[in-house]
């Protein structure tokens, strides 16, 4: 990577003076670009490497299952009904698999698609919103609360609505019976709180969560891959916007994510 880290400077405003700022502004630009391929370029070890540690279990389960079924079907010292029971847990562990490489697959894509804005209104959001809520928290108690005029926004509405399942979703699985979910216009930007009465997030947690296959320890023995939080990271960051993982002041899990509702 070059180094950067210099500034070229002139006093007067003649010929040289307009090469030297219009080399400055370059130079800036170069500097950013460094930054957003260094970032990149970590954020794919971090993939890498998250993808690689969850393959092993399902791999290792399967060598042992296969392993045992070479060593005793020869022998006769297993009965069809075990062979079938072995062949059940390795079908299970190879749906793991497949799971995990689509998921892969996915998180790929994700850097690459074309987010085209649409126009929507506030109010058909929350409606869109409401809807999802009714569907998906059918043995939860919900709130929505929408603060803001019903003005026009500038937004890819797929993207919106998966960022917003997410969330959704992530308060389900944790939340004991109520989830509040809030949604306010701030400075150009679609404001999206969801909280629940859970437990909440342990101080790793909130530093982890939106990391690539990232499970907390109430997660290790659940089929979740991890990867709710850091799609919802990367649709808001690719929309113009951020996601913020936190704590209610009564202890449970807030996740708040902005995304820009410019026309461009």
């Amino acid at each position: 990577m070059w180094c950067l880290d210099f500034t070229l400077s002139y006093p007067l405003n003649d010929e040289m003076g307009k090469l030297c700022h219009a080399f400055e502004k370059m130079k800036d630009c170069l500097s950013k670009n460094n930054e957003t391929m260094f970032r990149q370029f970590a954020e794919q070890r971090r993939l890498n490497a998250a993808f690689s540690h969850d393959l092993r279990t399902p791999l290792t389960l399967l060598k042992g299952h296969a392993t045992m079924l070479l060593s005793f079907i020869p022998k006769g010292l297993v009965s069809q009904e075990e062979i079938l029971d072995e062949i059940s847990v390795m079908s299970k562990n190879i749906s793991r698999l497949e799971k995990y490489v689509n998921a892969m697959t996915n998180l790929y894509r994700l850097e690459d698609i074309d987010i085209p804005r649409q126009q929507i209104t506030f109010h058909s959001l929350i409606d869109n919103f409401n809807n999802t809520a009714e569907a998906l928290c059918y043995d939860k108690h919900f709130s929505i609360t929408a603060s803001g005029d019903n003005i026009t926004l500038f937004i890819n509405l797929d993207t919106v609505m998966q960022i917003y399942e997410n969330l959704l979703s992530n308060s389900i699985r944790y939340a004991k019976s109520d989830i509040a979910i809030s949604v306010v216009i701030e400075n150009n930007n679609l404001v999206i709180s969801v909280s629940d009465d859970g437990c909440g997030f342990k101080n790793i947690e909130i530093e982890k969560a939106t990391l690539p296959f990232y499970k907390s320890s109430k997660d290790i023995s659940t089929e979740h891959l991890g990867l709710g939080l850091n799609i919802s990271k990367i649709l808001s960051e690719r929309h113009g916007g951020n996601i913020q993982i936190a704590n209610n002041k009564a202890g449970g899990a807030c996740v708040t994510v902005k995304i820009n509702c410019n026309e461009s």
